[in-house]
């Protein structure tokens, strides 16, 4: 079961970097364009165009960072497992998409039970299900003028391990369609692509848990549980 997940998981990510990535290059190319039209001036604006230059750099940075992430995931054809901690595990994915959250005006807050056990999985692969629950979070977001833009991440433990909780204040979701946002190539934005949610789904799914998508006032809730302790087919 994880083995063929992880082969399926595979061929799904080579689509999703196209969509990690998205908006880091589209960044760079309009600050490139920028310095262009900078340069063109008789007397430039040295402390613009260094501007320009400096956000050119951390975006792509932030790309690479991504496709490195990504490539994590497609060299594996089975999980790495190892011995997590949940708070590290959060705050690792929560400082991968901290530019975003500041660029769009969104707070976070991460409400933690102190005593949770260690979970054994991928670090990458569980991470990159909360960036991408992080993410699409935050470009739902954008469209939220009416309250303020925030997170709220919760862990706890419950009797099918431990559980972790993504709610935003974005515009949330019908409840009729909770269970197509898992659909492969199903998505409600633009210029979605609609693996994202799947395979994270199938990543959790290897982990021996279940992520769902549950329609709240307000906002959306993604949870997913996975069971602490070894898994004895790992």
């Amino acid at each position: 079961m994880v083995r063929t997940t992880g082969v399926t998981m595979m061929g799904e990510l080579s689509a999703l970097i196209a969509h990690e990535v998205n908006q880091p290059l589209a960044a760079i190319v309009a600050n490139g364009d920028q310095c262009l039209r900078l340069l063109e001036r008789q007397a430039p604006d040295l402390s613009e165009l260094q501007e320009a230059l400096v956000d050119i750099v951390g975006d792509g940075n932030r790309a690479s960072s991504m496709i490195s992430r990504i490539r994590a995931l497609l060299s594996k054809g089975t999980p790495d497992w190892t011995e997590l901690n949940i708070h590290e595990l959060i705050k690792g994915a929560v400082s991968f998409v901290q530019g975003e959250l500041d660029n769009n005006n969104v707070d976070l807050q991460i409400e933690c039970d102190t005593d949770l056990p260690s979970l054994f999985g991928d670090r990458a692969q569980l991470q990159q299900v909360l960036i991408n629950v992080l993410m699409n979070g935050i470009e739902a977001m954008r469209t939220t003028l009416d309250r303020p833009r925030q997170f709220i991440i919760k862990s706890a433990m419950v009797a099918e391990g431990v559980r972790i909780q993504v709610r935003d204040s974005g515009p949330g979701f019908e409840s009729g369609t909770a269970d197509r946002l898992f659909e492969p190539f199903y998505t409600t934005k633009p210029e979605g692509i609609g693996l994202g949610l799947s395979i994270s789904r199938s990543i959790i799914e290897s982990h021996g848990g279940h992520l769902q998508a549950i329609p709240v006032r307000d906002g959306a809730l993604f949870e997913f549980t996975v069971p602490a302790g070894v898994r004895e087919d790992r």
